[in-house]
């Protein structure tokens, strides 16, 4: 597997419990990935955490290979320290006498949160930390154990290095690279649904699925949501030419066209709770941007920039700008190649 996800500062280890994570969707529980590799850095086993009530990921590890001391253990998610609802992994670790793990970050349940790395080290187990890991698989986690809310949105911007986020100069309706299209799969995997509007499916013709090696004959793709609102101009083409497409508008619901007064996102927000999702990808455009910046729905920005300029399209807009330096702070910056991606987490 290309380890796009090195840019984001994971191993390859680390990259490929991310991606085992990204299989399957344990709801109400965390998607979890582990890898286990030996002295030489071999991949011995790769599990993930299937369904509640199911084994752990790190348990599946254990019932696949017999563990030697000289081995790393790499885990998306702080091992459980409760025994309650399922065996202690840290204690199951610190038994198969692994010496070594290395942790995406740190489990905010409070049967957990940090207990298992206290656990790890006083048992003469190093413990490393990749972090952003699981805030990277599971994006709503934080609110949750944070009890603001059950639902996390997260925004992704694709722009030109002067903010235009579409080029009319060009037949491609791609503005970032390559790397940054495959970070942005990454993303939509993690998702439970993909937002979009009307004008953006119409002029676009997105696919808002999940295109990644290795993911060929697995269904990791978000639910596509259009937000179509009150038209009814097209609609109809719109969705015989979508059937997979969920409309969201405030026509009579019928086939995949569910009525819903679009100009309430708190209406919207209600539909995501009736469907169970948690993490909501919202892709653009403009208006749907704004419109999510405005109530202050938005709880992170992934924004990718390129390194080139346009002169003929559709800016941003300075609302934008005004959204990000009053209300979120830079969570991190990595450079791909020649693009750069920023970003932020609400204040």
């Amino acid at each position: 597997m290309v380890n796009n996800l090195e840019y984001l500062g994971y191993s390859q280890p680390m990259a490929l419990a991310i991606a085992e994570a990204l299989k399957v969707n344990p709801y109400p529980n965390p998607r979890v990935g582990a890898v286990l590799t030996d002295k030489t850095g071999n991949i011995k086993a790769i599990s993930n955490h299937v369904r509640k009530g199911n084994n752990h990921a790190e348990m599946n590890i254990f019932e696949q290979v017999e563990a030697q001391d000289s081995d790393t253990l790499y885990i998306t998610l702080e091992p459980c320290f409760h025994s309650d609802s399922s065996p202690s992994c840290a204690k199951a670790i610190i038994e198969q006498g692994i010496k070594k793990v290395v942790i995406g970050d740190i489990d905010l349940d409070q049967r957990t949160n940090g207990k298992s790395i206290s656990l790890l080290k006083d048992n003469n187990i190093s413990v490393e930390i990749e972090p952003n890991a699981n805030n990277l698989l599971n994006p709503y986690y934080e609110n949750i154990h944070a009890e603001s809310r059950d639902i996390h949105y997260l925004l992704k911007v694709g722009m030109s290095e002067n903010g235009y986020i579409t080029n009319n100069s060009t037949d491609s309706k791609y503005i970032t690279n390559e790397i940054s299209l495959k970070i942005v799969h990454y993303l939509r995997a993690t998702a439970d649904c993909i937002l979009i509007g009307k004008n953006t499916l119409l002029n676009d013709k997105p696919k808002l699925d999940v295109r990644l090696d290795n993911f060929e004959n697995v269904d990791v793709n978000p639910f596509p949501i259009v937000l179509w609102g009150s038209s009814t101009t097209l609609l109809n083409e719109a969705m015989n030419q979508y059937p997979h497409f969920t409309f969201l508008s405030s026509q009579p619901s019928h086939d995949n066209n569910v009525n819903c007064f679009t100009n309430s996102l708190n209406e919207v927000e209600e539909y995501f709770k009736d469907r169970n999702f948690r993490n909501i990808f919202i892709e653009g455009g403009r208006e749907i941007i704004n419109s999510y910046l405005n109530e202050d729905k938005i709880d992170s920005i992934y924004e990718f920039k390129s390194s080139f300029s346009i002169q003929d399209g559709m800016h941003i807009g300075n609302a934008y700008s005004q959204h990000l330096d009053n209300g979120f702070t830079i969570r991190n910056k990595y450079q791909l190649m020649d693009n750069f991606l920023t970003t932020y987490t609400k204040n």
